[in-house]
Formats: C-alpha cells, sequence, structure tokens
C-alpha cells in the first residue's frame, strides 16, 4: 500500500481511493490526523475524493460543550480545504451507555468485552463506512506518555512488536481501519502543530474530559467559553506533551 511520512511516521494512503473516513472527536490528535491526510489530498491534487468525517455527541448532559468543540473543528477543515469535498457523520451516545456509567459490561459481537459507548461508536463508523464504501477508515489514537506518573488508559499502554502491528493497519469488513498514531505518543503530536505552524487549529481543539461545576446542559449556552479542569488524565497529557516541546 501507499503511504507518506511525515516527521518519520508512516500514514498509509492510497492515491486511487474515492472515499476515506476520519474519527473526529474535536481533540488534538484526530485534528490533526485528519489535517495531515487532507493537505495530502491538497498537496498531491488528488481529485474526486470525499473525506467523510465522524463524530460522536457525547455526556450531552454533562459536558454539553463536546459537540460544539468538535463542530469548531470540522469548521476549520471545510474553510482551509475549499476544494476537498467533506460530509460529516454526527452519532449520539446516550450517557446512560458512557464507561464512567456502565463500565465494561457488554460483549460485542467481536467478543470484547466492552462498555455500551464502545458498540455504539465502533457500530455506527462501520455503518458509515459501509454504506458509503469507504476504502479507509481512519482513527487517532495514540500511545500512553512514557514515564509519566499519572495513569492513562490501559489499552493504549503498549510498545510496537512483530506481533501487533495490526493494531496500527488491518482489513477490517473489507476495507483498510488504520491507526498511525497507534504507537506515537502525545509529544509527538504536538511537535507536528509547532512545527507545520498549526498553533491556531491546535488551540481549538480540546482535550479535557473533567466535568465542571455549576456548567451542564441547564447553564451551558452554546460556543461560550468553558475552562479546562487541569486535573483528568487528557489534560495532563496535553500538558505533558507541550512541555516536552520546550
Amino acid at each position: 500500500m501507499e503511504s507518506f511520512n511525515i516527521n518519520g511516521v508512516e500514514i498509509p494512503f492510497d492515491k486511487n481511493w474515492k472515499n476515506v473516513a476520519i474519527s473526529v472527536s474535536g481533540g488534538a490528535d484526530s485534528a490533526l490526523l485528519t489535517y495531515l491526510i487532507c493537505d495530502h489530498i491538497r498537496t498531491h491534487q488528488l481529485e474526486y475524493i470525499t473525506v467523510h468525517v465522524i463524530s460522536n455527541i457525547r455526556c450531552w448532559k454533562t459536558k454539553p460543550w463536546q459537540q460544539y468543540d468538535c463542530r469548531k473543528v470540522y469548521n476549520w477543515f471545510v474553510q482551509h480545504f475549499e476544494l476537498i469535498n467533506f460530509v460529516r457523520h454526527e452519532n449520539f451516545i446516550a450517557p446512560d451507555l458512557e464507561y464512567a456509567v456502565t463500565g465494561p459490561s457488554l460483549i460485542d459481537e467481536y467478543g470484547k468485552q466492552v462498555s455500551g459507548d464502545n458498540i455504539q461508536i465502533r457500530a455506527f463508523a462501520e455503518y458509515i463506512c459501509h454504506l458509503n464504501h469507504v476504502d479507509a477508515h481512519y482513527n487517532a489514537v495514540t500511545k500512553n506518555p512514557s514515564n509519566v506518573d499519572f495513569v492513562g488508559m490501559p489499552e493504549r499502554d503498549i510498545e510496537p512488536t512483530a506481533q501487533n502491528q495490526h493494531l496500527r493497519i488491518m482489513k477490517h469488513m473489507g476495507r483498510w481501519a488504520i491507526h498511525p498514531f497507534r504507537f506515537i505518543e502525545k509529544s509527538w503530536i504536538i511537535k507536528q502543530y509547532l512545527r507545520l505552524h498549526l498553533e491556531g487549529l491546535l488551540d481549538i481543539t480540546r482535550s479535557c474530559e473533567g466535568e465542571l461545576e455549576n456548567l451542564d446542559y441547564k447553564t451551558y449556552q452554546p460556543n461560550q467559553h468553558v475552562p479546562i479542569c487541569g486535573k483528568c488524565f487528557w489534560c495532563r497529557e496535553r500538558e505533558w506533551a507541550i512541555e516536552k516541546n520546550k
């Protein structure tokens, strides 16, 4: 398969593909991956490629700003890549099914023990990819930071081996599932923002997953400024990555 190299990281991309999908959360990782793919399409003048952006409305009662932050990121791409055809697909996750509520209490069709939100997110992406004849679906999941004193997600704490390269790229339901950042830490992600002068994009992304006192679906106004909690893993990971690049 063809690929392009970004600062030592290979990102698979076939110039003959006509439909690619990217899961975009509104965070820095998925926004960077979206930029790299769109920039590759523009730089090489690859025509007739549609970029399907898959997003999920999550925790709408406790963190209603998330869906608006994600839309800001999407709109940035529409404005900066005017010649690319974007299609946005937005899913809704019931708060009752989130990992924080139910934990990994279900078994999905592939035999994995997961939470309800895992099933909904994966199944919706599969449906969108099937419906739109997507050639490759990208996800920007990264590796936990090394040698830090805060705990990340266990499934992200993994080193690359000859046996686990399928976690980076595999065939799934007849199309490619690609996780180019699977063994990459967030410090590399931030480095690319600085190297490519994408601070403006970085500033509108949001990593914080914390809930804020006196701010929820009853009090939040769309697109109002929302501070970060500074305490959750995602805040601490981002700050760690920024410090690593100073």
